[in-house]
């Protein structure tokens, strides 16, 4: 628990910092691939949620920081159990507002709808329904319109939309 501690409390501390902002979510990204639901578990329990939602809000204009916490965010969402925890933390909001500034990041787009998918996976009806009315689905759309020719966009637009 003391690495999910201490990037947590590092976000926290240097909110405003746009280059701490990227590196923490790419860290939480790193450590919820590699990890078991026990790792996630020590993210989420250290609040990893929250500081990933208010690194993408502080930092909305920066590319970088949108990349990885989408890519945190759908890392973690992983395990329905976690999902649940993100979308109440306000995760979609800002993976369609990450999408929405960076409309032309194919990497960007990518990452956005694998976390908007695994948002929605295992979760209930209306949490699918509440990303769709949160601005998803147009999010999602507009991300393989303007990347139709790289194929894990549109790969993971249609994973979402499923």
């Amino acid at each position: 628990a003391g690495a999910a501690a201490r990037i947590v409390a590092a976000m926290e501390a240097h909110v405003g910092d746009a280059d701490v902002a990227e590196e923490g979510c790419d860290a939480i990204a790193n450590l919820a691939a590699g990890g078991s639901d026990g790792r996630r578990e020590q993210l989420m329990d250290a609040g990893a949620a929250a500081r990933i939602v208010a690194a993408m809000e502080v930092h909305v204009g920066d590319a970088d920081v949108a990349l990885n916490g989408c890519s945190a965010i759908g890392k973690l969402a992983f395990s329905s159990t976690y999902s649940e925890k993100l979308f109440r933390a306000g995760a979609a909001k800002r993976i369609v507002a990450a999408m929405e500034a960076h409309v032309g990041d194919a990497d960007v787009a990518e990452e956005g709808c694998t976390a908007i998918a695994n948002l929605a996976a295992g979760g209930s009806d209306g949490r699918r329904e509440q990303l769709m009315d949160a601005g998803a689905a147009a999010r999602i759309v507009a991300a393989m319109e303007a990347h139709v020719r790289y194929p894990d966009v549109v790969t993971q637009g249609c994973a979402a939309i499923a």
